[in-house]
């Protein structure tokens, strides 16, 4: 069977007896060719079914049209909106994404980093990024391509991010407890390497502030955003309180864990524990108790990290991006 041959420029030029750049500028509506052209010239590219040459494309302009996504941990259902935010405004802008996995890994993401850029990419962002401190800036810059961080920031103020406001949602989130007569609220906080945790303690501190009741860093913990160390965390709280009245976990993975080891000790929710979260991922309305949590406007930080990093390459512009949106209470049956 012989190949099919390629359809080029010069193939449509030579049909038409015009010139390859001729019809390149017609499949661009260039003004400098005439009407009657560009119909002809896009009437026959399409009977012969004629693609652009990306890579080709790419080699002339430096660009390839594609952004590069890394995600912290693909077993988290946090990203799902997000990604979706982000490939919507990318095809409306004519681009593609890449997608790497790093494994919750600080060494996986480095390497995940190298190679989105071995590929060309014209952009990077970085969602629920454990690169967030400053010994890992020098290693982001090196590559020369814009990057910017989507759920949570970076450890230094130079750096671009769009991100939820961590401290407003749980400010609200604690004030609303406390306001439907929670007095004591143990946190089960996300793990400090995360930078996130000193913002949602901050919302947690001053709420309890604001309405006159005093800190306890004695039961305030950090565990790893997993469901079995929420389930764990839970357990030994369950083995040395006295009485829990309210929990308010750090974000939604931990509280399903801490959910389940609740139930299965022979409390009722909320009956005689409370429970609170927070990022409100696509599951939590649907555990053994649907969740009260904040939720994080995910699909909206995808579509304006997407926005603000195409931007940055198309219009050759440096700016300080620095994105924070606010989020909403869910109140479900779970307080």
């Amino acid at each position: 069977m012989t190949a099919k041959k390629t359809v080029t420029l010069k193939t449509i030029g030579e049909k038409l007896n015009i010139s390859a750049t001729a019809v390149s500028k017609a499949l661009r509506g260039d003004h400098s060719i005439s009407e009657e052209t560009i119909n002809k010239v896009k009437r026959l590219a399409e009977e012969l079914n004629y693609r652009p040459n990306s890579i080709a494309k790419s080699l002339r302009t430096n660009e390839t049209k594609t952004l590069g996504l890394i995600i912290s941990d693909s077993t988290l259902s946090l990203f799902a909106p997000v990604i979706e935010g982000i490939e919507k405004v990318a095809s409306e802008k004519g681009y593609s994404i890449i997608l790497a996995d790093a494994h919750a890994n600080v060494e996986k993401e480095k390497e995940a980093v190298r190679l989105l850029v071995s590929q060309r990419i014209d952009g990077l962002m970085l969602a629920a990024s454990t690169l967030t401190s400053i010994v890992h800036k020098n290693f982001l810059d090196s590559f020369g391509v814009p990057y910017l961080f989507l759920l949570r920031k970076c450890e230094y103020d130079s750096g671009n991010y769009v991100i939820n406001d961590n401290v407003y949602g749980t400010y609200q989130m604690i004030n609303h407890l406390i306001k439907t007569k929670s007095k004591r609220i143990h946190f089960i906080n996300i793990s400090k390497e995360i930078t996130t945790h000193s913002e949602r303690e901050r919302g947690y501190r001053e709420a309890l502030e604001a309405n006159g009741i005093p800190y306890d860093e004695s039961i305030v913990y950090h565990v790893n955003p997993n469901f079995d160390d929420g389930y764990h965390q839970m357990s030994y709280i369950l083995s040395t309180e006295e009485s829990v009245d309210t929990v308010f976990c750090g974000c939604d993975m931990i509280a399903v864990g801490v959910m389940n080891c609740i139930i299965e000790k022979g409390y009722k929710i909320p009956e005689d524990i409370r429970l609170a979260s927070y990022d409100d991922i696509e599951f939590a309305k649907y555990l053994r108790v649907p969740l009260t949590t904040v939720r994080q406007p995910k699909y909206r930080i995808g579509e304006l990290g997407a926005q603000m990093l195409i931007e940055t390459i198309t219009k050759d512009i440096n700016r300080h991006i620095d994105i924070v949106i606010k989020p909403e209470l869910v109140l479900r049956e779970s307080t």
